[in-house]
């Protein structure tokens, strides 16, 4: 017989062999005992959890004549038959490659013949979820009333998908993940059977990359064996990083380190070491980030609480709560984020290792940096209303403070010239017309040229504004402008939309451009003059 994966060597046989799911194991178990066999069942939960194993454990429990507290005896006829998988009253359905109306209506046909040598013939849909619309239809009335011999176990990793009706027939039981200190207990049980030499470190390591799924801590742990056994030096902590391709705890507080102090060249050497090293950018941004997570946590809640939260021991989340405490919580959430964002970048970007780089150096950008590329940006806003012809004007101080309002005090009468508040009653008017869509989207694509006696002037560009102006020149949507002006404004407002350069869009644009007008017309004939003389030059007027 060739070699047999741990996971299926080590797959639980009794309800006593698994691990983490001690209030659904209890609660079958005393179902077995009772004798108060449900008609269908719903096991849930992430993968790697022992739904499916948990499944055809309680299918033999059930047909055992003999089951011991719960769990099948293994020696009866009918336990032999089951375990040999010879019998055919435990049948397995994988429901992603039979997810069609004709397989579920060859079950409902199938349900009619009683079990063989048990006393009920088990169904166990695996990958539920994959059901068609149809499929599911027609095992409705099945699963609601089956025969009394006949038992529904629907396993998936995705109970939102199921239809109501169906979760509506079903026990439900949620399979959680298992908890680290519960997976190295099992694997170390495997090691000592195998007679291999295992570190604990390297025990832990597979069972956090694990993230709580014993099937693939003993998938991760077939491929670490497969290496140790070249190697020869057993399951060490530096083996299972090779194989993960992960970095290790020191080369991650000395990465972290960097980040705080600033130091982009640092950084960007140690991400240059880890290349080199052939590990992946992608498992390394993701302990990165794992890393920053857990500092946040010990910052918050203590080194106490950080070793509960993180499955970590206590010399472990002290130097996580040290580390946390060089730079400010606010930083950390920061450099967090950057992280995250790289993680995403890194589907899409031709270079990865560009992303991890970026995103080093500016989690490098001390806080001061950000503060002032912030009031850089406010000090370019300004400029372009400048530009734009809005009139900026500082806040006068007050002695005492009086409550604020986001509402302008309501007047009877629009104030007379340029509103210098023009640009906030517009931005306030549009959040009110983004209940309309359409309107919203027409008025995002113009500018706001100012307001002159409370009439408010949106312009737009001569190429591609006419068919705006004309929509918005329609009577009902220049109301609908003008009265969301009026309430942002705290007075009565017009609107009206115009091609820009082809009417004036302010008293102050008039006599600026008329200005110019005359300024140009001073250099031209200047440049005149400069050219012919001033004595031989008369200028007449048509």
């Amino acid at each position: 017989m060739g070699y047999q994966a741990l996971y299926r060597r080590y797959r639980p046989a009794r309800f006593e062999d698994f691990v983490g799911q001690e209030a659904v194991i209890k609660t079958l178990r005393s179902q077995v005992m009772s004798g108060r066999i449900a008609h269908a069942y719903l096991f849930c939960g992430t993968r790697g959890t022992g739904k499916t194993s948990t499944a055809k454990v309680f299918a033999r429990a059930v047909n055992c004549e003999q089951p011991q507290n719960g769990d099948p005896c293994g020696k009866c006829a009918t336990c032999q038959a089951l375990s040999a998988e010879s019998s055919l009253d435990i049948l397995e359905i994988d429901a992603a490659s039979n997810n069609g109306v004709d397989e579920i209506r060859d079950l409902r046909e199938k349900v009619k013949y009683p079990p063989q040598t048990g006393r009920y013939r088990v169904y166990i849909i695996d990958e539920v979820h994959m059901l068609s619309a149809g499929a599911f239809n027609a095992l409705l009335k099945t699963l609601e009333e089956p025969p009394a011999y006949v038992v529904f176990i629907l396993a998936t990793t995705e109970p939102q998908k199921l239809p109501a009706t169906i979760l509506s027939r079903c026990q439900r039981f949620d399979f959680h993940r298992i908890p680290m200190d519960q997976i190295v207990a099992r694997m170390k049980v495997a090691v000592e059977a195998e007679g291999i030499t295992a570190q604990e470190a390297a025990l832990t390591r597979i069972a956090r990359a694990a993230e709580g799924g014993m099937r693939d801590a003993w998938s991760i742990m077939d491929m670490c064996l497969g290496y140790a056994q070249e190697d020869g030096q057993g399951l060490t902590e530096e083996l299972v990083l090779r194989v993960l391709g992960a970095s290790d705890r020191r080369f991650l507080f000395a990465f972290a380190d960097k980040l705080i102090s600033a130091d982009a060249a640092g950084a960007l050497t140690m991400i240059d070491e880890m290349m080199r090293m052939g590990r992946e950018v992608q498992v390394f941004v993701r302990d990165v980030s794992a890393h920053l997570r857990a500092l946040m946590l010990a910052d918050v809640c203590g080194e106490a609480q950080a070793a509960d939260l993180l499955d970590t021991t206590q010399e472990d989340a002290l130097a996580y709560v040290q580390q946390a405490r060089r730079t400010s919580h606010t930083r950390l959430m920061r450099m967090l984020d950057l992280f995250l964002a790289s993680e995403t970048d890194m589907k899409w970007a031709a270079q990865p290792r560009f992303a991890l780089e970026t995103a080093a150096l500016r989690a490098c950008e001390p806080e001061e940096t950000l503060e002032l590329e912030a009031l850089v940006a406010r000090v370019g806003e300004l400029e372009r209303k400048l530009r734009e012809g809005v009139v900026v004007q500082a806040a006068a101080p007050q002695a005492v403070a009086a409550p604020t309002s986001k509402k302008a005090p309501k007047v009877e009468k629009a104030p007379e010239g340029p509103d210098p508040d023009a640009e906030r009653i517009w931005q306030e008017a549009l959040k009110k017309l983004k209940q309309k869509p359409q309107l919203f989207g027409m008025l995002r694509f113009g500018r706001l040229s100012g307001a002159q006696n409370g009439q408010f002037t949106l312009v737009y560009e001569r190429a591609t504004g006419g068919a705006y102006v004309r929509m918005l020149s329609i009577q009902d949507k220049n109301e609908l402008v003008a009265q969301a002006l009026s309430e942002a404004a705290g007075y009565p407002c017009t609107f009206r939309a115009a091609i820009e350069g082809t009417v004036a869009e302010s008293d102050q644009a008039i006599l600026a451009a008329q200005e110019a007008a005359r300024e140009q017309a001073k250099k031209n004939l200047n440049r005149v003059f400069e050219t012919f003389g001033r004595e031989n030059v008369r200028v007449t007027e048509e």
